[in-house]
């Protein structure tokens, strides 16, 4: 499993992109395919984004202070990609419904660790 860091986030007038701090090559990143599905990451406080190839998940971490303006950008845009190498994008499928999901179901759900429902707290609270 490879840990991929989203280091930066723009917005478009149709779709939100992260930015990945070391760019994959586009050969590798024609094997990745969106997962569909997204973790929470209570020891790092980041939110997992899974892409997946023949043979395992990668791992897309979405760090903390990069929460707030994402979460004020999906309430207006619903399609994110990963920019994952130069020109290279990939869709991420069921972004927006999965981290909606994990952001009601960690509030107040001390199962995720107290900093990180105090950390989705004030997100949610904004």
């Amino acid at each position: 499993m490879i840990s991929i860091e989203v280091n930066d986030i723009s917005i478009q007038i149709d779709k939100i992109i992260l930015h990945i701090s070391k760019p994959l090559s586009k050969e590798e990143a024609s094997l990745l395919q969106a997962a569909g599905r997204m973790l929470a990451n209570s020891d790092q406080l980041a939110f997992i984004y899974l892409l997946e190839d023949d043979e395992r998940y990668q791992h897309v971490s979405i760090p903390e202070h990069l929460w707030a303006e994402l979460t004020t950008a999906l309430r207006k845009i619903n399609n994110v990609y990963i920019e994952l190498a130069s020109e290279y994008e990939i869709e991420c499928t069921y972004f927006k419904d999965e981290f909606n999901y994990l952001l009601e179901n960690i509030q107040d759900n001390s199962n995720y660790g107290d900093k990180m429902v105090e950390a989705v707290g004030r997100i949610i609270s904004k």
